[in-house]
């Protein structure tokens, strides 16, 4: 059998580092830095509340999950197969949804989630802080099965609509040297911003180091690798504005 190291992500080695217990390895994942007392409250909790249904699990997940998250708000509404990860460096304000199987995740000692009041996010949705800074402000609403994701910091404005299927925040490894592209250090531009008011159709990816003005609108299966103006426009692969509105 080849024992030969494969090339991998930074992520991808630390997690599956062999060298390490599978326990030490589990606790880096789902609390990070927090210390094994925090892990066995995140495991009775989320292991009760995880698949419970109905009424019961959404009362249950709306009394239990806050001890497990740095802040949370008043009435929170989970549903089940919802996943929280570095829950200590995530904070979330009042009457926060989380629909069926969401995940947030903050990774990394330097890894920040802050969600503000009334934001809603689609089932099967992901946000996930590498080592970066995500926030999403007030009434801000995500789709379904979407991803936001950043190694650097990603702002999200007041009252913003994501649809269904939208990629926000991926970055590209950069293409120095001619070792395997999967270990080449990323190319962060920076974050991506996107103002109050702006709508996303489905389908759209926003690339690192964009940003996305208040008002505006994107069409659905755009890419936008480029800014888009207050009240702009944009559509297509890539996004371009054909139109200001005002």
């Amino acid at each position: 059998m080849c024992t030969k190291q494969p090339a991998m992500t930074p992520q991808q080695e630390a997690l599956s580092d062999t060298s390490r217990s599978g326990l030490s390895t589990y606790k880096q994942l789902m609390v990070g830095q927090a210390g094994f007392l925090q892990l066995l409250l995140n495991e009775v909790i989320q292991g009760l509340g995880f698949w419970m249904p109905g009424l019961l699990g959404f009362a249950f997940r709306a009394v239990t999950y806050p001890w497990i998250l740095s802040r949370c708000g008043r009435r929170p509404a989970i549903g089940k197969g919802a996943t929280i990860r570095g829950g200590g460096q995530i904070e979330v304000g009042d009457g926060l949804v989380l629909d069926d199987h969401v995940t947030l995740d903050a990774r990394g000692k330097d890894a920040q989630i802050e969600i503000a009041n009334r934001v809603s996010v689609g089932r099967y949705s992901t946000i996930a802080a590498k080592q970066g800074r995500i926030r999403l402000e007030a009434g801000s609403n995500v789709g379904s099965y979407c991803r936001i994701a950043t190694n650097s910091q990603i702002s999200i404005g007041e009252s913003v609509l994501i649809g269904a299927y939208c990629y926000i925040g991926p970055g590209n490894h950069t293409e120095e040297g001619a070792g395997a592209l999967i270990s080449n250090p990323m190319d962060i531009r920076g974050g991506v911003s996107i103002g109050a008011h702006a709508w996303l159709g489905a389908r759209v990816t926003v690339l690192d180091g964009v940003s996305i003005g208040k008002h505006a609108i994107i069409g659905a299966h755009s890419l936008v690798t480029e800014d888009v103006p207050d009240w702009g426009v944009a559509v297509g692969t890539p996004a371009k504005v054909i139109k200001v509105r005002r």
